[in-house]
């Protein structure tokens, strides 16, 4: 009989371990899984509404457009960069958002043809129209293509 009530107890503690990871655990991780995946978006399209001046300290810089799908795809590898490299501005992409109106004098300032594109603050002429993570990286590092 003891032993009974003690697989009892057992079980209780287990189903009481699991209520428990299932009703607190759970919705935390998919919380931050959420979070970990929209933040990028949010940021995307609230961020970089208005841009008052190129950033020259920064590496490059990324023009984008918050409908353009290709844009969609490449914008939250480089704010994930930028959140890592947060106390190295010289590492940074500034991003702006070319959709916006008080940004749009950028796509003729720097001739725009399309997004999203990457263009060195060292050197104006120098760009990248891609959403390869490699060609970005490259291009970021070295400045070629």
């Amino acid at each position: 009989m003891k032993q009974r009530i003690k697989r009892l107890d057992k079980n209780k503690q287990q189903r009481s371990l699991t209520k428990i990871i299932i009703i607190k655990v759970l919705p935390v991780i998919a919380f931050l899984v959420a979070g970990f995946l929209l933040v990028p978006y949010g940021s995307m399209y609230f961020q970089n509404n208005k841009v008052n001046a190129i950033q020259t300290k920064n590496e490059a810089i990324l023009f984008y457009n918050a409908n353009c799908s290709h844009c969609q795809k490449i914008y939250p590898k480089i704010f994930w960069h930028n959140i890592l490299n947060f106390n190295n501005e010289s590492k940074q992409i500034q991003t702006i958002n070319v959709q916006n109106a008080n940004n749009k004098h950028y796509v003729a300032e720097f001739a725009i043809q399309s997004t999203p594109t990457f263009m060195k603050t060292t050197n104006t002429n120098q760009r990248l129209v891609s959403t390869n993570s490699q060609q970005i990286k490259q291009f970021i590092q070295t400045g070629g293509h």
